[in-house]
């Protein structure tokens, strides 16, 4: 792991035993998820097309203020595949997590 590119310690995998997880980086509200080869990543919990706060519904996404969802591991939207939810690459590192400073 580069220090450089993951600087952001999220703490222990064992603290976020149920994902989604709503977690704060950096004064901004994301969702912790694993996709299923197990990679972690954060997604913004700001619907890019309306600003709403976006919220878990069984596998998606979805924002309140006019009904987008998004792809509950990769954030792209199934209302409009042009748009997806920013996010964060995040790494382990001795049962760790630690989030990249680079949003995506």
């Amino acid at each position: 792991m580069n220090e450089d590119r993951y600087p952001i310690d999220l703490g222990p995998s064992s603290l976020y035993a149920s994902l989604p997880a709503e977690i704060t980086v950096e004064g901004s509200p994301y969702w912790l998820v694993r996709d299923p080869e197990g990679e972690y990543r954060l997604l913004m919990a700001v619907c890019p097309h309306a600003g709403g706060d976006v919220r878990p519904h069984e596998d998606i996404f979805y924002c309140p203020l006019h009904f987008w969802t998004f792809h509950g591991k990769t954030g792209v939207c199934l209302s409009d595949p042009g748009y997806r939810l920013a996010y964060r690459k995040v790494a382990v590192n001795n049962e760790r997590l630690y989030a990249s400073a680079e949003l995506h």
